[in-house]
């Protein structure tokens, strides 16, 4: 998938279906979109469905990137080495800058 699209949950082959995904849209908004079928115990494939979109505008994607970028380093002992490996790891530009 492409940097402005993650596959958080690919699809199974059981007897439930189940895909999420994580995207930018071209407003920069964030777009959670999860669809399920056969989820129900029991029921046969494709008698329920169900799908659920979360969207972030993009006046507040910056906001929700600070606030999960802090939880995820919290406790950390080495929060800048950290962070630094989470942005290579997935391709993200940063800039390191030290004072003595």
């Amino acid at each position: 998938m492409s940097p402005e699209k993650l596959e958080l949950r690919r699809p199974s082959d059981g007897a439930c279906y189940r895909r999420v995904t994580l995207a930018i849209e071209r407003d920069g908004a964030l777009t959670l979109h999860e669809h399920e079928i056969g989820a129900g115990q029991g029921d046969a494939w494709g008698q329920d469905e169900q799908e659920f979109t979360l969207s972030i505008p993009p006046d507040q994607v910056s906001r929700l990137a600070l606030i999960l970028a802090g939880e995820m380093l919290k406790g950390e002992r080495e929060v800048a080495k950290r962070l630094t490996e989470i942005c290579e790891a997935n391709d993200v530009d940063c800039r390191i800058a030290c004072w003595s």
